[in-house]
């Protein structure tokens, strides 16, 4: 493992490829356990390994994207590069879900193309995720959340959101270290409403302040960057400190928000064989993120006999890597490359 302590400028040298790949793969693993109606593993409380992936893909976040704020400080350059990396290929997916459920669907097609399939796919096209197409795994043997084709999508709203915060910060100053300062109290704020004790109207709502909380920590650690190169040991002992405070106090989430968010971003940062050249077929994470859930769903409902958990989620592993490659090539690539041309489209005159 490479130098973490200088927190590095970013180069393609670094490990978040191979973590983003990792994460994708984790919620994967941990949805079909869900998908077949089993409990989805517990690795540390609260959490399941779906949970720490995702919130390794906040942090994460948090962390590139302000660092692609601080390369270019544009604020409708910025929000194109977001839309670039999101959009197209959650449109194209949306697409081929459509296309494949209609193989599926109960319904007869006149019914089937109605107004609730226009419904998913322009809701989807708005980032306001619709999860469910008429007659698609409606005999989904686990519960009714279970009918759905897409149940991962909820977090990309939230994540355009946390892009949104960053946007705001950014139009206000984000290299002034108040407003570094205020992100930090947002994010103890954020991750406090999560804590027992705070009820929340629903688990959307939880789950939103949640995540909300690992993408602006990962904000701060870029914001604080160079305090932290300067004063490293004392970065390391305050850490260590409040560490020991939370779990004194049995506040063991806390503990896991600064555990979890700071060893992701150590990994991330540094430069280790095989994570590092994880994207060399192409960054996978966000097309298995996509298709996954609705491949390991059609695996399930198609199985010739009662499904298995090892062979369901080989025969998932496998289709929904290949569809991320191709999502990749096809789509997601081809849409980044528009990226060189935003300063020609949005000179800083625009601004």
């Amino acid at each position: 493992m490479g130098n973490t302590r200088r927190l590095p400028a970013l180069d393609h040298a670094n490990n978040f490829d191979g973590l983003r790949l990792i994460a994708s793969l984790m919620v994967l693993v941990s949805h079909q356990f869900a998908l077949l109606g089993t409990t989805e593993p517990i690795l540390v409380p609260g959490m399941t390994l779906g949970m720490i992936a995702v919130a390794m893909f906040f942090v994460m976040s948090g962390y590139l994207v302000t660092q692609s704020w601080y390369q270019d400080p544009h604020i409708t350059r910025f929000a194109m590069r977001r839309f670039l990396r999101i959009w197209p290929g959650l449109m194209v997916a949306t697409v081929v879900l459509v296309i494949a459920s209609a193989a599926i669907t109960s319904l007869p097609m006149h019914d089937y193309f109605g107004r609730e399939t226009r419904r998913f796919i322009t809701f989807n096209a708005q980032l306001r995720p619709v999860y469910t197409l008429p007659g698609v795994f409606v005999t989904a043997p686990f519960n009714a959340v279970m009918s759905s084709v897409n149940g991962s999508w909820w977090t990309i709203p939230l994540e355009a959101k946390c892009y949104a915060y960053l946007i705001v910060l950014g139009a206000i100053g984000l290299r002034r270290r108040i407003f570094s300062a205020l992100a930090l109290l947002v994010v103890a704020f954020m991750y406090v409403r999560t804590l027992p004790g705070h009820a929340m109207d629903n688990a959307f709502d939880h789950l939103g302040y949640f995540y909300t909380a690992f993408f602006l920590g990962g904000v701060c650690v870029r914001q604080f960057a160079g305090e932290i190169r300067r004063h490293y040991r004392l970065t390391l002992c305050v850490g260590a400190a409040f560490l020991v405070a939370v779990c004194l106090l049995r506040q063991a989430g806390l503990a896991e928000w600064l555990v979890i968010g700071l060893i992701t971003l150590l990994v991330g940062l540094s430069s280790t064989p095989g994570l590092r050249s994880a994207a060399r077929f192409g960054d996978l994470s966000y097309g298995i993120y996509i298709y996954a859930y609705f491949v390991q769903q059609l695996t399930i409902h198609v199985w010739p006999a009662t499904p298995s958990y090892p062979a369901t989620l080989a025969v998932a592993f496998l289709v929904t890597i290949v569809l991320g490659w191709c999502s990749w090539h096809a789509v997601e690539a081809p849409a980044l490359s528009l990226k060189r041309r935003l300063r020609t489209w949005f000179p800083d005159a625009a601004a």
